[in-house]
């Protein structure tokens, strides 16, 4: 596949793990909404994270893509632990709901950071 091709389906994994978590927050029972949101997160986790090791392999040292590359691990591994933690009755509140927001949010801006340093660079 192309990079093209690679970043829409980057794109529209992290929609659909967008879709599933707000279904899993309106429904009643969120058993299937949650193992949903919770594979649909992983799939575009480790799929954003294979597309961007292979593009940024033939890159020279860049600090500024360095930089949102780390932005978008760490905010990555932030949704999974918050997210672990909001399915554990005893941690669920409303701070852990907000930095797991945030977390989505700073992964969204990191994604299109990188994508655009990405496209700059000539892949």
């Amino acid at each position: 596949m192309t990079l093209t091709r690679n970043l829409i389906v980057i794109g529209l994994l992290f929609l659909a793990t967008l879709t599933t978590g707000f279904w899993r927050g309106s429904t009643e029972s969120p058993t299937f909404p949650g193992l949903l949101h919770k594979l649909v997160g992983l799939g575009w986790v480790i799929y954003t994270l294979i597309v961007i090791y292979h593009a940024g392999r033939t890159l020279e040292s860049r600090a500024a893509l360095f930089v949102a590359i780390v932005a978008l691990a760490v905010s990555m591994v932030a949704l999974i632990a918050t997210g672990s933690l909001l399915t554990m009755p005893q941690h669920e509140s409303f701070a852990w709901l907000n930095v797991h927001r945030a977390a989505s949010a700073i992964a969204a801006v990191a994604g299109v950071v990188t994508v655009r340093l990405l496209i700059l660079s000539g892949q």
